[in-house]
């Protein structure tokens, strides 16, 4: 049995890293494991759900370049307690 996909987690993210990029394949394979369609290409209604359900899940943005999106967490440093 193939590993289940899981969506991408912001604060996995760093002042340094603050954006991921997600493949198509990982785009299509969260998109088609939570809604039990099977889409084959990332065509716009997978494209809104995947950006809709990655700011629910904490990222700040997801815009889509091609069939790949850019997630974007916003990430701050804390000053060091003396």
């Amino acid at each position: 049995m193939a590993r289940p996909f899981v969506a991408p987690d912001p604060k996995d993210r760093s002042v340094n890293e603050p954006t991921q990029v997600v493949n198509a394949n990982q785009v299509l394979g969260l998109y088609n494991q939570v809604t039990g369609e099977k889409k084959e290409r990332v065509v716009d209604s997978v494209k809104e759900w995947y950006s809709q359900h990655m700011i629910e899940a904490g990222w700040s943005d997801a815009s889509f370049h091609g069939n790949q999106c850019v997630l974007s967490a916003e990430v701050t440093l804390k000053p060091k307690r003396r």
